[in-house]
């Protein structure tokens, strides 16, 4: 092949990569000329903060947000400390108009009764729902579970007194109707070994699922598996992992799957930024707890990505700063490229103490922080 055949073939398929990933976002980015309004999540209607924070756009103006263990209380409760419950999850509907502000309201199971549950229900007490990365087709959505259950031996309030036990897979229908009336099924898809959905990528006619392989408590790496978009009610039936051979791979990874970034990483964000040409991983960092957003970059989704690059502090780990506490952590990153304009992107963290009481005493923590941040170049 030629030089300048060679590099005609590589214009066509950088283009072809483009309309894929710019398909993905056209049905939610921001209009021209649009003011940047940020989301907003007020302690509202006993919903008294939450961590995780995926988000999945509805619509040009809104996103669905999925959320973790959530304080909840009765409608005029004020104070986490005053919450009756912790349920495993909720989710949120934001509404942003340009110039006039974001609106946010709340949804689990049971809300104002007694006995509130959550939005994803396991049905049981001693095992539970945290949502992972979403994905919308139509009037569908598609999310992985991960399946939690208590830690042998853990007492109450201990902040990690859990375990995870594997992972689900929910198929949300009638996408369109208010969140009381949706229809939800799930499945059973993986046993602990394998964490896929931590982050949820559209590729072509893939599906692309950033896949924690855990080798122990803290240990692993990210794989990628991927299905095809038209096969999605039943993934593990149809799926493929990506090997070191960099071949695409039927039945689930096992020894030979590609090592795509070197840190395991239960949840994070995979984006693509059409101005930039580049895919944008936003994760903490490698250590624990991170005191630090860190950013890696790469042309394809499947890497090789760059090494990890510091592109924010959390302030509220930072001795000095007004309302610091040793006992503070951050985690909780991710991207959410609806907001994105300008070349500045939206991203969301949350903070918890390892001190339970101390979180719930504090209502500067524990429910989603936004920040602008430069796209890393």
């Amino acid at each position: 092949m030629t030089p300048h055949r060679a590099i005609f073939v590589l214009l066509i398929v950088l283009a072809v990569l483009d309309d894929a990933a710019l398909a993905w976002r056209s049905h939610h980015a921001l209009p021209a000329g649009a003011s940047l309004e940020l989301p907003v999540f007020p302690y509202a209607n006993g919903w008294l903060g939450a961590d995780d924070a995926f988000s999945v756009p509805l619509a040009p103006d809104k996103s669905l947000w999925l959320f973790g263990d959530t304080y909840v209380g009765s409608s005029d409760t004020k104070l986490r400390s005053q919450a009756t419950t912790m349920i495993h999850n909720s989710i949120g509907i934001s509404t942003c108009r340009p110039g006039k502000g974001c609106s946010m309201r709340y949804y689990w199971a049971g809300a104002g009764s007694a006995k509130p549950r959550s939005f994803f229900d396991s049905g049981r007490d001693d095992l539970w729902y945290w949502p992972l990365d979403g994905y919308r087709e139509g009037d569908k959505l598609f999310l992985p579970l991960l399946v939690v259950r208590e830690r042998p031996g853990s007492h109450l309030g201990d902040a990690f007194g859990w375990i995870i036990a594997g992972t689900r897979w929910a198929e949300v229908t009638n996408l369109s109707a208010p969140p009381e009336r949706w229809k939800i099924s799930v499945r059973d898809l993986t046993n602990a070994k394998l964490w896929p959905g931590a982050s949820v990528v559209p590729y072509g006619k893939y599906l692309l699922l950033y896949t924690e392989v855990s080798e122990g408590e803290g240990k692993g790496y990210m794989t990628v598996l991927r299905v095809a978009r038209d096969r999605l009610a039943d993934p593990a039936a149809r799926w493929e992992y990506i090997g070191e051979d960099g071949k695409w791979h039927a039945a689930p990874p096992h020894g030979d799957a590609r090592d795509v970034i070197d840190q395991p990483i239960s949840e994070m964000s995979v984006r693509y930024h059409p101005a930039e040409r580049e895919w944008v991983a936003i994760s903490p960092g490698p250590e624990f707890p991170s005191p630090r957003i860190v950013a890696r970059t790469a042309a394809s989704p499947l890497g090789p990505w760059s090494p990890p690059k510091t592109i924010f502090e959390f302030p509220e780990m930072k001795p000095g700063t007004p309302g610091y506490d040793k006992d503070t952590f951050c985690y909780a990153t991710k991207e959410h490229v609806e907001f994105e304009q300008d070349s500045k992107m939206v991203v969301t963290y949350a903070c918890y103490s390892f001190s339970t009481p101390k979180a719930k005493e504090n209502m500067g923590i524990y429910r989603p922080q936004v920040v602008v941040l430069d796209v890393p170049k």
